[in-house]
């Protein structure tokens, strides 16, 4: 079994009103939900981008479920487009499939509290490398994968490709 390897390209942050009008709504990929507490935004629920204008319009009409009316003018959205390693390059052509696993990682890692418990069941999908881009803000981390060896490994390869470059003097 393949490991799959993703890179989510994260937008800023819109006000939950007006994310349903921004291009990326219309493409595929993941969204982030996020409250704004004390100044401070916390993660709240992580969903499907795909289709993402039927499934937001739904969110919006009915989010009593998800949160209240007052909190919902205090929430923002972020949008993940997502690209997959495919054959020596990297493609935006993600599969249902890919989608599915890359929401449910998501979702059983960052344990976002307004996603329904049933949603938080362990991942289970294909072995899975995500680095993030772009406006990402926590809890999400520039390097995120489903096996802790495989994360240290990563992060250690990363530290050693740095100092090396650094004592070249290309950075610093």
């Amino acid at each position: 079994m393949a490991i799959e390897l993703f890179r989510i390209e994260w937008t800023k942050l819109y006000p939950f009103d007006k994310a349903l009008n921004q291009p990326e709504a219309k493409e595929g990929g993941v969204y982030a939900l996020y409250k704004s507490v004390g100044g401070n935004k916390k993660l709240h629920y992580v969903g499907k981008s795909k289709d993402f204008t039927t499934r937001f319009g739904f969110h919006r009409q009915n989010t009593a479920h998800i949160l209240s009316e007052a909190e919902r003018k205090k929430c923002y959205v972020s949008f993940g487009l997502i690209s997959s390693f495919e054959k020596s390059r990297m493609s935006s052509d993600v599969l249902p499939e890919q989608l599915r696993d890359t929401e449910n990682f998501l979702i059983n890692t960052l344990l976002p509290a307004g996603n329904d418990s049933s949603t938080k069941k362990g991942y289970k999908g294909n072995p899975i490398i995500i680095i993030n881009g772009g406006k990402f803000i926590q809890p999400l981390k520039k390097v995120m994968t489903h096996n802790p060896e495989l994360l240290k490994l990563i992060k250690a390869n990363l530290t050693r490709t740095r100092t090396a470059i650094m004592r070249v003097g290309l950075f610093g």
